[in-house]
């Protein structure tokens, strides 16, 4: 069995079936990790969510942050927004089947036989992998419990930026999410900073390292997206940067566990 694991996929189907036709994916053999950010932006949010639920037990998944959107968007918590390109699933009599099977994703992936581990934007530097998947289960219960609507209402928000163990309510839950979704950089008292999107090099002018940068899980790799602007370079043996701005006409990049190589193709040509 092979294992493979792709970056930020955005809704751009036919570079992802490529990229599969490239690496001769076989769904009744091998598996197929992605590391969130499914749809938004890109051309064919439904298609492309078909094509992933219908790779089975195949496939595994995280949640990114433009798929937390699009389920608040899914449940009118949000407004659509034509430049998400999400329109169809939401006009779809399938939505309600969209929601349950994207609520029902995890933050969080991991393979302790392995060593290897997958989100979408990051982990705390102050937490191992235990502890992640711990902080990450606490969100995916409530997202599959009655309450999920709730958590979407209050899950926008940079409101609490340092980790306390004592953080409780949807601080807590909302800290999380920041993480797990949608953390790059942290302040130099670990502080998590989630308005700057400034290259690493520019940032570290601002006083801004990248969450990565202090990280110690080895002998467990993590590998990530939501960052194109690294095109895929962390420059750090525990981490994998997977998101090379597919949906923004660069490449869409997976990694071979098994070769422990990277393969792309080109991303959607707009």
């Amino acid at each position: 069995m092979a294992r493979y694991i792709v970056g930020d996929i955005h809704g751009c189907l036919q570079p992802l079936q490529a990229l599969l036709q490239r690496v001769d994916f076989d769904p009744k053999a091998d598996e197929l990790w992605a590391v969130g950010d499914l749809i938004g932006r890109g051309p064919q949010a439904q298609a492309t969510l078909e094509f992933l639920a219908e790779l089975g037990s195949s496939f595994r998944c995280v949640l990114g942050n433009h798929d937390l959107h699009a389920l608040a968007v899914f449940t009118e918590v949000k407004r659509i927004n034509a430049k998400d390109n999400t329109a169809d699933i939401v006009h779809s009599r399938d939505r309600d089947f969209w929601v349950d099977w994207l609520r029902k994703q995890p933050l969080l992936v991991a393979d302790g036989s392995q060593a290897i581990a997958m989100v979408h934007a990051g982990i705390h530097p102050d937490w191992r992998i235990d502890d992640a998947a711990a902080y990450a289960s606490e969100v995916e219960l409530y997202l599959r419990s009655r309450q999920f609507v709730t958590l979407l209402e209050h899950m926008y928000g940079n409101e609490t930026q340092q980790w306390h163990d004592d953080l409780s309510g949807i601080d807590r839950l909302r800290f999380f999410i920041n993480v797990f979704t949608r953390m790059r950089y942290l302040t130099a008292d670990y502080g998590v900073e989630l308005t700057c999107k400034a290259p690493p090099a520019q940032a570290l002018d601002m006083g801004l390292r990248p969450w990565f940068e202090q990280l110690k899980i080895a002998p467990w790799q993590l590998a990530f997206g939501h960052w194109a602007s690294l095109e895929g370079k962390a420059n750090h043996d525990s981490v994998l940067a997977l998101d090379t701005g597919c949906v923004w006409g660069e490449q869409l990049t997976l990694w071979d566990c098994e070769r422990k190589t990277r393969v792309s193709v080109p991303g959607w040509q707009r």
